[in-house]
């Protein structure tokens, strides 16, 4: 009888935390962005900051907010020479990216080194697209803690050297909306681990490659709403 419970007791657990604990794995041994190297002549790497909600009046949630600070961070200690901003805007009006862009100009960040990826509706789709329409080689992801390790394991498999990661803090919200991230978390895990080891999905939203580098390239990227900002 004790050993049925065992066995039943093992298999909850399995089901229940097997994903976070594979995605966990996953990404291992990944250093926190902010004690990577500032970059030297060069070198390029990428922030890539993940969207987390509009509040009402269309700005940035302020989980969102605490990533787009976080990435902000790391451009000005020069950790990353580029945001790349990625985000839902499946219907025009939620525009994610060009609110996250919007934000971090508003506080000082150059609007030639902010990209925005207006097809993340995913976290698997923004690491393809991270990759295969901006070119994407060498990144830190940058999201909410939570939310950190699926980031890094997905963006790995996509083809990015992810070469750190930084999570924001979530210790500072109430209990009941962090655990209601957290097990949301445990069900994407599994996802997470599906998208990585068994079926990389086809990216619903296409698109021509935009060089993250190119003012240029990427002012022509904008919808033109958000060409106003910097």
């Amino acid at each position: 009888m004790r050993r049925r419970v065992a066995i039943a007791v093992g298999l909850i657990v399995l089901v229940v935390f097997g994903g976070r604990l594979l995605m966990l794995f996953a990404a291992r041994g990944l250093p926190a962005g902010g004690d990577l190297a500032p970059l030297v002549a060069g070198q390029h790497r990428v922030a890539i900051v993940f969207g987390a909600g509009l509040a009402p009046g269309g700005g940035p949630s302020p989980l969102l907010d605490d990533r787009l600070r976080e990435a902000e961070a790391l451009f000005r200690a020069g950790i990353v020479d580029r945001l790349l901003m990625s985000g839902d805007n499946s219907i025009a009006e939620y525009n994610e990216p060009g609110a996250m862009r919007a934000a971090s100009i508003g506080r000082g960040i150059p609007g030639d080194a902010v990209a925005v990826d207006y097809g993340g509706r995913r976290t698997w789709d923004s690491c393809a697209r991270a990759r295969d329409v901006f070119g994407v080689t060498d990144a830190v992801v940058v999201t909410s803690d939570f939310h950190l390790a699926r980031t890094a394991a997905l963006c790995r498999e996509a083809g990015i050297n992810v070469q750190g990661a930084s999570g924001a803090d979530t210790g500072g919200y109430g209990f009941r909306v962090r655990s209601e991230w957290r097990l949301r978390e445990l069900a994407a895990s599994w996802r997470g681990t599906f998208d990585v080891w068994i079926h990389h999905p086809d990216v619903p939203v296409g698109g021509e490659p935009i060089d993250i580098y190119d003012p240029e390239a990427l002012r022509r990227s904008l919808a033109p709403a958000d060409r106003g900002a910097g």
